[in-house]
């Protein structure tokens, strides 16, 4: 005799045979509402609804793809210091994970919002939005050197080839947003010099799009790839 939990299992497929949009409207209303729901679990649908990237508990997460999230929060640690093209949630989720981080920001509006949030061991530079030249080395006005830096912002380009003599020798460089040809020419350039690249895809919280997220590195680097 054919038990129940069989009749149930037969229905099901047909169901997803002839009804399919059926069956994918079933499993999105699993990611909003199931418990176990990575959409959930992640933070995706907290940072939806208040227009900004967190985790589930509300705590600040960078706006980048969730599998680079992942791996910094498995590779970063204490002892490393940091500098930030931009700034934001992210200047913070940082701060959690490393000794010290460097931002820089050119818009005015937004430094002085994100400065009253700063932890101790996180200082934001405020730089001139029409000065290109300046904002993209200003990283070599620091004093010291770098083991990770992180381009978020203006200028992409001219911020990767500049930070380049203010790396530490195992240091690292990421772009994030990579996709699409227009870094092509930075990214052969940077190989050329000797880098690596490493790719992560995936969700931004809030964003429903793939991203990309490039890491440039050398062997025997901070992060241990």
């Amino acid at each position: 005799m054919t038990s129940r939990f069989e009749k149930a299992k037969r229905f099901r497929r047909r169901l997803r045979k002839y009804f399919p949009r059926l069956a994918v409207f079933g499993k999105g209303l699993s990611l909003l509402y199931a418990k176990r729901s990575y959409l959930i679990e992640s933070g995706f649908i907290a940072s939806t609804i208040s227009h900004k990237p967190i985790k589930r508990d509300g705590s600040p997460l960078p706006w980048m793809n969730y599998s680079i999230i992942s791996f910094f929060e498995q590779r970063l640690g204490k002892g490393l210091s940091l500098f930030e093209y931009g700034s934001g949630n992210s200047t913070l989720f940082f701060s959690n994970l490393v000794s010290s981080v460097v931002s820089v920001e050119c818009d005015r509006e937004w430094y002085d919002y994100v400065v009253k949030t700063l932890p101790e061991n996180a200082k934001l530079i405020l730089c001139d939005p029409f000065d290109n030249e300046t904002y993209s080395k200003i990283i070599q006005q620091q004093g010291k050197k770098f083991d990770v830096v992180i381009v978020d912002a203006e200028d992409r380009e001219n911020c990767l080839i500049n930070a380049q003599q203010s790396l530490t020798d195992s240091g690292v460089m990421i772009l994030d947003d990579s996709m699409g040809e227009k870094w092509n020419y930075v990214m052969n350039y940077l190989q050329e010099q000797g880098f690596k690249k490493l790719d992560f895809e995936g969700l931004k919280p809030g964003r429903t799009s793939n991203y990309r997220t490039t890491i440039f590195y050398k062997n025997d680097n901070c992060i241990g790839i």
